[in-house]
């Protein structure tokens, strides 16, 4: 075949949308996923493929496990799953504003009951709608407090949201925003 044919080997730069390497780079994709054939199963598996599977198994297991956890009822409402994305916003806030959305978002902020069990001062009712009813809370500050909806319709797009999951959609820049605005934390 060499004889008939002249070969050149010629270097394509990566993901530089070239078409016939675009082509190249998806059928090799579709091999690394392809069942082996019954007289190929002692052929290795690619690399990739390898550390695509622990990848995907160690997010896998990790996102159980955080889920059937005991501990972090806060967190695993506000952050319920494993988001890369989210994780880099986060750490690419200020670190007042990454300490104070990780303090807020896990619960271990110094209001109410909390900052009780720490024998911190403390509120036993929420400091902007002055409600004897309403234990200053994550819940109340996030979702329901009546005199925060203006500033919670700003930052966070919702007057009230139904419950603290509602916040695994928002992004950190907009939740510490809103801590900002609220005045609860001293700047």
């Amino acid at each position: 075949m060499a004889g008939h044919f002249d070969i050149c080997l010629i270097w394509v730069p990566g993901h530089q949308d070239i078409p016939g390497n675009c082509i190249a780079d998806e059928l090799a994709r579709i091999g690394t996923t392809n069942v082996l054939l019954p007289d190929k199963e002692d052929t290795s598996m690619p690399l990739a493929t390898c550390k695509l599977m622990l990848h995907y198994q160690s997010n896998h297991k990790s996102t159980l496990r955080w889920q059937a956890s005991l501990v972090g009822r806060v967190a695993r409402q506000t952050w319920p799953k494993i988001d890369k994305a989210r994780t880099v916003a986060l750490c690419n806030l200020s670190r007042r504003n990454c300490s104070l959305v990780v303090r807020s978002l896990t619960g271990h902020w110094l209001i109410g009951t909390h900052a009780h069990r720490l024998n911190s001062p403390y509120n036993d009712f929420c400091r902007s709608c002055r409600d004897e009813e309403e234990e200053e809370s994550p819940e109340h500050f996030f979702c329901s407090c009546p005199a925060l909806s203006s500033r919670r319709l700003r930052t966070l797009g919702k007057p009230f949201l139904d419950n603290l999951g509602g916040l695994s959609a928002i992004s950190p820049r907009k939740i510490a925003l809103f801590i900002q605005l609220s005045n609860w934390i001293p700047f």
